[in-house]
């Protein structure tokens, strides 16, 4: 039976849909204005979407590729960026769905700093042979984002993923069908796909293991074999929850604190989805929902974690909050957590003279009582 050129919207798809718009709202004019300082006449981004798909869906709703050129054409700070030239790469292997893409990009009146690739075949040779091209001549490649999101899991592989994240300013974003991969682990003809997957054979341990505990495990065995490929610093991933049951997985792959900080304000900024919910945990595990009342509890819960009885300060703490858990230093951190802490009697605060009280201060001390 053929592949269907076009298909209906389904809720996780629009889910993430938003957080890929959110991400590239922040994105565009942080790497643009850094291209237009930092490279000189080679002011160019990329922006890859791996499995294109045909640019639409049946009921008129835009895809990823359409939502990647509208996130930057109607960007309020396009006009500023006019020297910068945005590249897009759009890989789709299906040829019918080849061609629809092409006639909706050739409908968009784009400007003259925007080229767009739109490439038949598989992603893993089509990008690899971009990626290796650009390692055998020792150039670099220049500042990219790429939206991995494969109609399964068996067309993407973590190597692939490390060599085209071992350039500077690289960053990924990778739907993961978590449900689907729990569902086929141990099952006979999935091995090669799923060592492809992870670049290691290590997912064979999840075959004993039921339920939660096999989620767990694959998801942390993926994001710790993300982190250790080229110049990653910081993964992080959100939970999909939407009505059909599955969960799915957007992990997000950076080199820089940045990066991380865009990514976290992009998933605080999209409305849950009727639905879907957008679930995140902290390093120890503790659950967030990413809701419009924050429940705070668990970034007090990683800080005293992290610092037990120690004195501490706003740095340090917004540092922890960054790095071991889903929340905002500069939203979530002072007012809504450190604020009611102090009231409750739940940390000892030590204020240099003439600071008010309640005032979290870069100079202040801290700790639990």
């Amino acid at each position: 039976m053929p592949e269907p050129v076009q298909w209906p919207l389904e809720d996780h798809t629009l889910a993430k849909h938003r957080v890929l718009r959110s991400y590239l709202d922040g994105w565009i004019p942080i790497m643009g204005q850094q291209a237009l300082r930092a490279y000189g006449s080679n002011r160019r981004l990329l922006l890859v979407d791996g499995f294109a798909g045909p640019g639409r869906y049946t009921g008129g709703e835009p895809g990823s590729p359409l939502i990647m050129l509208d996130a930057l054409t109607s960007h309020t700070a396009l006009p500023r960026l006019c020297d910068v030239k945005f590249m897009y790469l759009f890989v789709e292997h299906n040829p019918a769905r080849v061609a629809h893409l092409r006639s909706e990009v050739e409908q968009l009146d784009l400007p003259p700093n925007v080229e767009v690739f739109i490439e038949e075949g598989d992603f893993e040779a089509t990008f690899g042979n971009v990626v290796d091209d650009i390692t055998s001549s020792g150039k670099l490649l220049v500042p990219t984002f790429a939206f991995i999101d494969p109609f399964g899991y068996s067309a993407a592989s973590m190597s692939l993923t490390g060599r085209f994240l071992s350039f500077p300013r690289s960053e990924a974003l990778f739907f993961l069908p978590l449900s689907y991969i729990h569902r086929f682990v141990g099952r006979s003809g999935q091995e090669a796909a799923l060592t492809a997957l992870f670049e290691t054979d290590e997912w064979r341990e999840a075959i004993p293991l039921r339920g939660n505990d096999r989620r767990s495990f694959l998801i942390e065995l993926f994001e710790r074999q993300l982190r250790n490929q080229g110049q990653v610093k910081h993964v992080t991933s959100f939970e999909l929850r939407p009505k059909d049951g599955n969960d799915y997985r957007l992990v997000f792959a950076t080199g820089h604190d940045k990066g991380l900080k865009v990514m976290r304000e992009a998933m605080w900024s999209v409305d849950p989805l009727e639905g879907t919910r957008y679930v995140a945990h902290t390093q120890t595990g503790q659950e967030v929902l990413f809701q419009p009342t924050v429940n705070t509890g668990a970034l007090l819960s990683e800080l005293q974690s992290a610092f037990r009885k120690n004195w501490f300060t706003v740095p340090q703490a917004s540092e922890v909050a960054l790095v071991r858990t889903p929340f905002l230093p500069d939203r979530h951190l002072k007012r809504l957590t450190l604020v009611p802490a102090e009231a409750a009697g739940l940390i000892e605060v030590k204020r240099p003279a003439g600071r008010r009280n309640g005032a979290f201060t870069d100079d202040v001390q801290i700790r639990f009582t």
